[in-house]
């Protein structure tokens, strides 16, 4: 994967975990974020949810303010006109990463995350389509969530890590995910190290 540069972020925590046969309520979704979807599926413009939405998509719900999504560098421009249409304004970017304001106070911010065509390529294989408010979206596989995660955690501008690393162990408990498994250990390890592998191991042990 390319190697972005988080900007700062906040997000909470909700206090408490669903069970195991938990469903998201996901009709509460903003319908500024339902009409960006709608928007960039009308338009054809690929993305990936990733983020606190597609945490809350794999059954743990919890809050977060923002919608994010990844998208391939080819269409950086074209989901740049569409947000600047849809009245958002760009207050943050990079090559890698753009953050967007909402046109009031009561709409949800936007981030947008851009690889390239490679990267792309490997994480929309096995994406799941799922339904978010009525819209189709993909979600990468878990154990690619559990990689943007742990590389988003290890930021020096990240300013509250922990909320990375308890998505990471939701996901790693709702989907059953073996850090020993060899493709998935080589994921952490790439984005993590050693530290990251032995804290996810010790998730799987009090299951």
């Amino acid at each position: 994967m390319s190697q972005p540069v988080y900007p700062p972020k906040t997000e909470s925590l909700v206090q408490r975990a669903p069970d195991a046969h938990y469903q998201p309520n996901l009709t509460v979704v903003g319908q500024e974020i339902i009409a960006i979807l709608r928007a960039a599926s009308e338009r054809g413009l690929p993305s990936l949810l990733i983020g606190g939405n597609a945490v809350i998509m794999l059954g743990y719900i919890r809050n977060t303010v923002d919608l994010d999504l990844l998208v391939p560098e080819h269409a950086h421009p074209e989901w740049l006109d569409l947000l600047r249409e849809l009245g958002y304004r760009l207050f943050h970017g990079i090559a890698a990463f753009a953050q967007f304001e909402p046109p009031d106070q009561t709409g949800s911010p936007v981030d947008l995350m851009f690889v390239e065509q490679s990267t792309w390529e490997k994480l929309i294989e096995g994406a799941k389509e799922m339904d978010l408010a009525g819209e189709r979206v993909l979600l990468p596989r878990p154990e690619y969530l559990v990689a943007l995660k742990l590389h988003a955690a290890a930021s020096p501008t990240r300013s509250k890590p922990e909320v990375d690393w308890e998505d990471i162990r939701q996901i790693v408990r709702i989907c059953a995910l073996d850090p020993d498994e060899n493709s998935f250990r080589a994921l952490i390890l790439r984005y993590g190290g050693e530290d990251a592998l032995a804290r996810i191991q010790s998730f799987t042990r009090d299951r």
